[in-house]
């Protein structure tokens, strides 16, 4: 397939709910770029330590762990749109939270609360359901992913440019460098609330295939599916938190630089694997789910590192570029991965559990990362998901290499 057919073949599978769905899911992107840049330096400069900045990032992940289990199964058996309005709604309070208060416990329900709307947790199972549910087609299904990945990528590169705002609002409103921040969390109030607007146009799919819990846990190789992917994901989600979820704070604490000096940063790393998300379906065709994953996961591991281990904000962001483009590249292959070994009528169950399992392991890396940087230790984090991210690229040949479901037949029908 070249890119002119599949150019043609993606017009031919965008109607009026991939339209919608995109929306909500871009507008949350949005949101969720911006903060991930500036949520770390406001809380820094509102006064808490690494510590208890730690903590409250760790807190959304652990809130995280309940929801995906919760949100993905239960939308295996009532359906998707519920849930995708609920997300949007969740986003939404922990912004309004968030631009209201600086209380401690306060952002920390914040951000319990929303991450039950973030597209890493509440969008991602449910929303893999709903395009399984809607698109029975294995190679449109792929399409469909690419392409969510590419709008998501728009969204995130719009999202990390508009971590600027403050900056100007500083400048535009005589504002100190903590209060500019405010306007920016109000936009995303309104954001959020339109992405909810937008999933609750959205037509439900029911197939006849859902099945009930009872079944899906009654199903010992579904069990085993669940239990091997979540496993991988875990080392995974671990690996990525040591890297990126205080990485803000460290360049803040160690260069001194702020969001506006961040937000390009970000932008050229979500904008870079667009060209790839192209050409992802052409990649399977040719390697498989497996391979891709292999070399993607083994490659970031290898870029992590040198963040910390660089002299400058320039090249140390370099660094950081690559590894946050690498992650982002294997995230379509890797989606449409999971809904080949589950099936459409458990995918929510085995994306949702995978990623509690995933989230509950990674929420405990901003604490230890934030307790590191407490101490100075700023390289430790990064040198640990280093090897996380080795290690999950041997999971990944070691448990999926032989039984690659584009390769061979699936691994499990549920």
């Amino acid at each position: 397939m070249n890119l002119r057919s599949l150019r043609y073949n993606l017009i031919e599978d965008i109607d009026r709910d991939v339209c919608l769905l995109i929306s909500s899911m871009s507008l949350r992107r949005v949101v969720q770029s911006f903060l991930q840049i500036v949520r770390t330096i406001y809380l820094a400069l509102i006064g808490f330590d690494p510590i208890a900045i730690g903590l409250i990032t760790g807190v959304g992940s652990a809130v995280s762990m309940l929801e995906s289990a919760l949100f993905g199964s239960l939308s295996d058996r009532y359906g998707r749109k519920l849930f995708m309005v609920l997300g949007g709604l969740m986003s939404s309070i922990r912004l309004l939270l968030y631009a209201m208060s600086r209380d401690f416990w306060v952002l920390v329900i914040a951000q319990g609360i929303g991450a039950l709307g973030e597209g890493e947790g509440a969008g991602q199972p449910v929303v893999s359901g709903y395009i399984a549910d809607k698109i029975g087609d294995r190679v449109k299904r792929a399409r469909i992913f690419s392409f969510i990945a590419i709008t998501n990528a728009l969204a995130s590169t719009i999202g990390s440019l508009v971590a600027v705002a403050p900056a100007y609002f500083e400048s535009i409103f005589k504002l100190n460098r903590a209060d500019a921040h405010i306007p920016l969390f109000w936009i995303g109030v309104i954001l959020s609330a339109v992405s909810l607007i937008s999933a609750y146009f959205l037509k439900e799919y029911h197939r006849e295939s859902r099945i009930s819990m009872k079944h899906i846990v009654a199903s010992r190789s579904t069990l085993k599916e669940i239990a091997l992917y979540s496993l991988v994901r875990s080392t995974d989600g671990l690996a990525m938190s040591f890297v990126s979820s205080l990485a803000p704070l460290y360049f803040y604490l160690r260069f001194g630089v702020g969001s506006e000096d961040l937000a390009p940063v970000y932008a050229v790393a979500r904008f870079l694997p667009i060209p790839l998300y192209l050409i992802a379906p052409m990649i399977v065709g040719k390697l498989g789910y497996v391979k891709p994953l292999i070399i993607v996961r083994a490659a970031s591991g290898l870029s992590a590192l040198p963040i910390a281990l660089s002299w400058s904000f320039e090249l140390s962001s370099l660094f950081f570029i690559s590894y946050s483009a690498l992650t982002e590249i294997g995230m379509p292959i890797r989606q449409t991965f999971a809904t080949e070994i589950a099936g459409s009528s458990a995918v929510g169950s085995l994306v949702g559990i995978s990623n509690s399992i995933r989230t509950m392991v990674r929420s405990i890396a901003p604490i230890i990362t934030g307790y590191l940087f407490q101490l100075s230790a700023f390289s430790l984090p990064f040198a640990i998901g280093s090897s996380l991210s080795l290690l999950n690229s041997l999971q990944f040949h070691i448990f999926y290499s032989r039984r690659d479901p584009k390769m061979n037949p699936p691994i499990s029908k549920i």
